[in-house]
């Protein structure tokens, strides 16, 4: 059981994982590259639905996501369900860009971390996931699922396409 005492030291930790974080992943292109990720991990996404998803207001999120779109990383299309609203998907384009992005901060990683056994990697990326899951299981309700009835199931090969060149 976590003890008070744990969770607090725990609290500790946080500002020295978001430095580490911006220090990885630097802050310039992060609210972009948050946006390409939800939508390419979550599928076809109303931009409210992406805003939700990141906890950000919706204009950031339309700021970012008008960007996208000029680069010619994101499109949209009319919602079937609502010809009011868009929904959004990544280009090709937008993929490779996410790839980019993840290969050059497996590349400051495996640099920063080389006198890491995998094992202790592996324990720590687990561990944070399970943290991850944990604090944003209240969410959950809120937040569409990976799948649903109108959105089709990940085959693994779709699921680890970013990963692979990594």
């Amino acid at each position: 059981m976590a003890t008070p005492h744990a969770c607090a030291a725990l609290v500790d930790v946080f500002p020295d994982l978001l430095r580490a974080r911006r220090t990885l992943v630097g802050t310039l292109n992060t609210p972009a590259v948050a946006t390409l990720a939800v939508v390419h991990q979550r599928g076809s996404l109303r931009i409210s639905e992406v805003a939700e998803h990141l906890s950000l207001d919706l204009s950031t999120v339309s700021r970012q996501v008008t960007h996208l779109r000029q680069k010619g990383f994101l499109e949209s299309s009319p919602d079937p369900d609502d010809g009011r609203s868009q929904r959004l998907t990544v280009r090709a384009e937008g993929v490779e860009e996410l790839r980019r992005y993840r290969r050059a901060i497996v590349d400051k990683l495996v640099e920063r971390l080389e006198d890491w056994p995998d094992q202790e990697v592996g324990d720590l990326a687990r561990l944070l996931g399970k943290l991850a899951t944990t604090a944003t299981t209240e969410c959950a309700a809120t937040t569409p699922p990976a799948t649903s009835p109108d959105r089709p199931q990940l085959v693994p090969e779709q699921e680890n396409q970013l990963q692979g060149n990594a």
